[in-house]
């Protein structure tokens, strides 16, 4: 018996690569509702370290380099992000241009936490990065949470989330996903209490002996906190869409991330990898498009300057460093820093894009981590006080007691609404 070929009509790419999901959260990384909150956390986040930075940092630790090569970009809403500019090893090379996106944001919001484990640092130091980092936490966890929720009810739902509703998601739960990644950190900081104690007996020789002793049970300790700093380093953008999705509480989201990074590590990876080359391509457009149209601002204006002096906008544009010939005046050195604050502020829009692409596309991983792990629907969300979006219309019995479907304007004693509402108005004449 001869078999009838099989005509594949349709082939369901979501369900043959569900990876495919990252690639649909760039038009909504694109849309004004998450480009305001991923600008709103681009301008508080260097604010909060700036002020850090007056309180804490004095002339002596300026002399500290990496810490001020560190603080220069804090204190920068777009400087963190815009790689492509300077020849960093943290880029990967493609056709002598940076890919970078997604990646920088994540370094860049992991980075300070890095430098508070370094011992070299002083008291004013460690305070400078302590203060700045819980304010970055803070902010980045309510702006996260509102970007992750706007992006998982479009995943999951097809449907647009206005921004009251979004700010009012993330005013209520951002405290839950602060808690979520503050429980790990405050579990490291209960369990270096030994190794303190331990460390004030080692400033005597006996102890240094009674330290060799017990060093076996430090080194356990250390290890409890190794774990949950690496399952805290790859699982936080987790907890915050964890909580954007499931409305859960901070132990559920946190343990909930913990479980998906080491569970399904490998899963993890390869969709991080499709993240950061995704991201990467799309950043490397908008960057290279941005940095191109400020360039050629200062091209198309050198026209005319270089009629009056060759090297006035290479002075204007911050490109030389050699001093000017003569003294600026007070216009000029206004005007530059205007045209400075300008090109400034464009970079700060460019870098608001990557940072709300970067938690867009946290969410669709987490939706895919959830599917590996729990089994659970790409479509299962949770909803706060769902309102009914269609009700079945009033119902009232004949006298042959068949139910009978009420007019509109009727009540369910079968009179009319109208008159009524007349008589009302009659009555308040």
């Amino acid at each position: 018996m001869t078999e009838q070929p099989v005509i594949v009509q349709k082939v369901s790419w979501g369900d043959l690569c569900p990876w495919t999901l990252i690639f649909k959260t760039l038009p909504i990384a694109s849309s004004l509702t998450v480009l305001a909150f991923a600008l709103l956390g681009v301008v508080l986040t260097p604010m909060g370290w700036m002020l850090s930075e007056t309180l804490c940092i004095d002339k002596n630790v300026r002399n500290d380099t990496a810490l001020m090569r560190l603080a220069e970009i804090n204190r920068s809403p777009y400087r963190g992000v815009f790689l492509t500019t300077d020849n960093s090893v943290e880029t990967i090379g493609l056709t002598s241009a940076d890919l970078s996106g997604p990646r920088s944001v994540f370094q860049q919001l992991v980075r300070p936490f890095q430098y508070l484990f370094d011992s070299n640092f002083e008291l004013r130091q460690f305070l400078y990065l302590l203060l700045g980092c819980v304010w970055s936490l803070f902010v980045w966890t309510f702006v996260g949470l509102a970007i992750t929720r706007v992006s998982l009810i479009r995943l999951t739902r097809n449907e647009q989330t206005d921004m009251d509703e979004a700010f009012g998601f993330a005013m209520e739960k951002w405290l839950t996903a602060a808690g979520a990644i503050g429980i790990p950190l405050i579990a490291v900081a209960v369990l270096c209490i030994p190794g303190f104690l331990l460390g004030v007996v080692m400033g005597f020789d006996a102890g240094v002996l009674f330290a060799g002793v017990v060093w076996v049970f430090v080194l356990a300790i250390a290890t409890a906190m190794g774990m949950l700093l690496f399952g805290l380093m790859f699982g936080w953008p987790l907890m915050v869409s964890s909580v954007a999705c499931e409305g859960q509480n901070s132990f559920d989201a946190m343990t909930r991330a913990y479980a998906y990074v080491f569970q399904r590590p490998l899963h993890y990876v390869m969709y991080s990898v499709v993240a950061i080359l995704f991201g990467g391509f799309c950043w490397l457009i908008v960057a290279t498009m941005t940095n191109g149209i400020v360039d050629l601002s200062f091209w198309a204006s050198s026209w005319g300057t270089n009629l009056v002096s060759t090297d006035r906008i290479d002075l204007i544009n911050g490109i030389t460093d050699a001093p000017p010939a003569t003294p600026e005046s007070w216009s000029m050195s206004s005007g530059r820093n205007m045209i400075g604050l300008w090109n400034a502020l464009f970079r700060t829009l460019a870098a608001a894009f990557v940072y709300g692409l970067f938690w867009c596309m946290a969410s669709a991983v987490y939706l895919l981590l959830r599917k590996d792990v729990d089994e659970t629907e790409m479509d299962e969300i949770f909803i706060d006080d769902q309102k009914r979006t269609y009700e079945l219309p009033p119902l009232q019995s004949d006298e042959n007691g068949i139910p009978q479907v009420l007019k509109p304007g009727t009540n369910l004693d079968g009179d009319s609404q109208a008159p009524n509402r007349q008589s009302e108005n009659e009555s308040d004449r």
